[in-house]
């Protein structure tokens, strides 16, 4: 998305704050190497293309901003929050910046825009199975245990037995796939 929108202007940068599922193989950062060093294996793991940015130890950006580990905020080129989310979903991410590159080009046209609130709550993709299988490959049976704690202590007890058997079909598919065979 980032080089697709990049002749409208569009700048994307990724802004490391925290290992978001701290586990046995990725540990809660302890200085700024570490938590460099995440962030660049970060980018190399997921072929990150966009400009990386970490985050001091003590997260002050990310506290300024929210403390989610996977929001996703637009600022506008005068400095104001135009959209936030606190989820990074790319098609809700897709239309909030095709909504701002109209509103440029009206803008540019000398149309007359009235700034508006929208209340929406999407919902988006979530595999389960998939999702706690990276946990495991990732960061490691801690991360998942200490996920599944959090999903019954933030959602309930009905939330966390859905993760505790997407969890069983992540380890069974683990044991049937050989290690390499990716």
């Amino acid at each position: 998305m980032a080089k697709e929108f990049a002749s409208d202007g569009i700048q994307f940068i990724f802004l490391y704050t925290r290992e978001a599922h701290p586990g046995d193989n990725k540990l809660h950062h302890s200085s700024m190497e570490q938590k460099v060093q995440y962030a660049r294996d970060f980018v190399e793991m997921w072929d990150t293309e966009r400009p990386m940015y970490v985050d001091d130890l003590d997260g002050p950006v990310h506290q300024a901003y929210g403390t989610l580990p996977n929001m996703t905020w637009i600022i506008n080129r005068a400095g104001h929050i135009v959209y936030k989310a606190d989820w990074t979903d790319k098609r809700t991410v897709r239309a909030a910046v095709e909504q701002l590159v109209a509103e440029r080009d009206l803008q540019q046209a000398s149309t007359r825009i009235t700034p508006y609130n929208v209340y929406w709550q999407p919902n988006r993709e979530n595999p389960t199975v998939e999702f706690v299988g990276g946990l495991y490959d990732v960061s490691g049976e801690r991360a998942v245990r200490e996920f599944i704690a959090a999903q019954r202590e933030t959602n309930g007890e009905g939330a966390a037995t859905m993760v505790e058997r997407a969890a069983e079909q992540a380890l069974k598919l683990r044991q049937a796939t050989p290690a390499g065979d990716d």
